[in-house]
């Protein structure tokens, strides 16, 4: 979607009221950035008008609003219409949320085969979240066969693109060698990276490393640094290990 920004309001519009699609997405983004019902209600207005008009953006911006109950009432099944719109032309974050949808409907209407495949073609297109739903259904056999290298793999991409906890579960496959061989070193990189983003179980298990030498020379005052950055958002495993280490985890 390309968003007006440099036309005023009034011409925005006008433009928007005589069809131009570009107009009307840069009118419903403008409400939606509000966040105020009375915004999403207008906001629905335009997303309506340029989804008819067969944009993929506008239709998804339809679907997370019938699902979340953003300006109209929740409605599952429409949330499900404008999603499978949006994502039939090649949307990811529609084929994500439909694919969410698909694989927690109850009983018959369940359809994990849809979901998996909505999840591939979204992290093809780089879609961290959808990389790190297969990673997990690879990794617990949910609608496919169990595979630790399969699994792996899928992590590894959302990691690739920034997700953190995959960034923290692909150093534990590093550290454990599941799905891939065991490399300490490259376990520590990637455990590192989640550290810094504030995952408490990368934190932890950074520390764990440095403990043991694992992937790096042992440091027990790094280890202890990155104990006290768990224990400081509650982690109770790094709290009791910087107890057995003689050291408080009261950080005031």
């Amino acid at each position: 979607m390309k968003k007006s920004t440099t036309k005023s309001l009034e011409e925005l519009i006008a433009s928007a009221e005589g069809g131009d699609i570009s107009a009307q997405c840069g009118l419903a983004d403008l409400y939606l950035r509000r966040e105020t019902k009375e915004d999403n209600k207008a906001a629905i207005l335009w997303l309506m008008k340029a989804a008819k008009q067969g944009e993929r953006w506008a239709q998804y911006q339809l679907g997370l609003a019938y699902q979340e109950g953003l300006g109209v009432p929740k409605n599952k099944k429409r949330a499900m219409y404008y999603y499978k719109l949006s994502a039939s032309q090649g949307y990811d974050s529609a084929q994500l949320n439909l694919g969410i949808i698909l694989a927690n409907l109850r009983g018959n209407k369940r359809n994990l085969s849809e979901a998996i495949r909505l999840y591939r073609l979204a992290a093809k297109q780089g879609n961290r979240n959808a990389s790190c739903n297969l990673g997990l259904y690879y990794e617990i056999g949910r609608g496919v066969n169990r595979s630790n290298r399969q699994s792996f793999r899928w992590y590894l991409k959302a990691a690739q693109l920034g997700d953190t906890e995959a960034q923290r579960i692909v150093g534990y496959c590093y550290h454990e060698g599941h799905g891939v061989c065991r490399n300490y070193k490259k376990s520590v990189n990637w455990y590192k990276k989640g550290a810094k983003h504030c995952d408490v179980y990368a934190q932890y298990n950074l520390g764990l490393c440095y403990l043991s030498g694992d992937g790096v020379r042992p440091n027990e005052r790094i280890a202890i640094n990155w104990f006290k950055k768990a224990a400081s958002q509650g982690y109770t495993k790094a709290t009791q290990r910087l107890s057995d280490l003689g050291i408080s985890s009261d950080l005031s």
